[in-house]
């Protein structure tokens, strides 16, 4: 019966080695799991922020290049107003300068 205890504890001591083997193997394989997964996803984020990073560019320009075409255009129709305003005032002013030879020719025909 002495034997029993003993063989049981070897047997528990052994299962118990076997374990931390086991547990030890399984850790380093989920740290290496883990540090591929991380290596994953650093690549997977270099090369989406490389691309955002593209895309902003790629905005900028169409926002530049849309500016100045606003710009272009702001100043045609800042021409075409002047123009405009222009015709106008000179409109009224021939206006006015028929309106006084008629009536001098009115005041003439009078005499």
């Amino acid at each position: 019966m002495l034997l029993y205890p003993v063989f049981l504890n070897i047997f528990l001591g052994v299962v118990i080695i076997l374990l931390l083997i086991f547990y030890r193997r399984r850790v380093k394989e989920l740290k290496k799991a883990h540090e591929e997964v991380g290596a994953v996803l650093e690549i997977r984020t270099k090369a989406r922020t490389r691309e955002l990073k593209e895309l902003a560019e790629g905005l900028e320009g169409k926002v530049e290049r849309r500016t100045k075409e606003i710009q272009e255009k702001m100043a045609d129709l800042e021409r075409f107003q002047r123009l405009a305003v222009g015709r106008e005032l000179k409109m009224i002013e021939l206006k006015e300068e028929i309106k006084k030879l008629k009536e001098e020719l009115g005041q003439r025909s009078k005499k």
